[in-house]
């Protein structure tokens, strides 16, 4: 499992971005807005593809006997544990949350300066841009960032109907933002990465977009940016193990 040339050209950022941009040209055009019932089905759809995408990755990534697979599943809960144990002491999703409340604050009293500051905020420190960039960087896997891209959209559409035009230049700090982490995570990924480390990498992967479905849904609140630091224990353990 090499680095794909999507890897090296920022792929998913690009359509990320554009995406955004699409989203919030689309909100000035339209006079309406999507109405409930299209995001009750915008969530269902979204949430199937998180599935597939989660399924695809954890399939594609483990192999081998019975054995081999309890090894693999192993190593990625006691990364899983030790992450998220790394992650709460760092802090990690309580700072997504601060995030999160400057942004009600904002809804609350909906100023068209603000537009910017927020869909940055939010379209940029999320637990999915960051963990979507990192993978395309590592295994040149652009799903995740493609997942992002459709969430990001019709949230951008729905960010400028309530301030304005502003919000469409967010897609600048996404390109900044996703990009330079991706291109940061293959720079020092080369030579490094070896197939185990991808796959084990891919399986975490596999498994966090899995459990973001509960976010999409709206039914829990997994506090998933605390899970991002086994990203890099289970390199570690993919390394000498899987």
């Amino acid at each position: 499992m090499g680095h794909a040339l999507g890897s090296s050209l920022v792929t998913g950022t690009l359509l990320n971005a554009t995406g955004i941009i699409l989203g919030s040209l689309a909100a000035l055009v339209r006079r309406k807005d999507l109405g409930p019932g299209f995001e009750h089905r915008a969530r269902l759809l979204i949430s199937v593809a998180a599935m597939a995408i989660g399924v695809t990755y954890l399939w594609e990534a483990t192999h081998g006997g019975m054995l081999a697979h309890l090894k693999q599943i192993t190593l990625l809960l006691t990364a899983i544990l030790a992450g998220n144990a790394l992650g709460r002491l760092i802090g990690i999703q309580n700072g997504f949350n601060h995030i999160a409340h400057f942004a009600k604050r904002a809804f609350a009293t909906p100023q068209g300066e603000s537009g910017f500051k927020v869909a940055s905020a939010l379209f940029c420190l999320t637990p999915l841009s960051i963990l979507g960039a990192v993978m395309e960087g590592a295994t040149g896997q652009s799903e995740i960032l493609l997942l992002k891209t459709v969430m990001d959209s019709l949230a951008a559409f729905s960010f400028t109907r309530i301030f304005g035009p502003g919000v469409c230049l967010a897609a600048l700090p996404v390109l900044a933002w996703q990009g330079n982490l991706t291109l940061l995570t293959l720079w020092l990924g080369k030579g490094i990465f070896s197939p185990n480390i991808q796959e084990g990498m891919m399986a975490l992967s596999g498994m966090m977009v899995f459990v973001s479905i509960l976010l999409i849904l709206g039914v829990g609140k997994p506090r998933l940016g605390d899970y991002l630091p086994a990203l890099g224990i289970i390199g570690v353990l993919a390394h000498w193990f899987w």
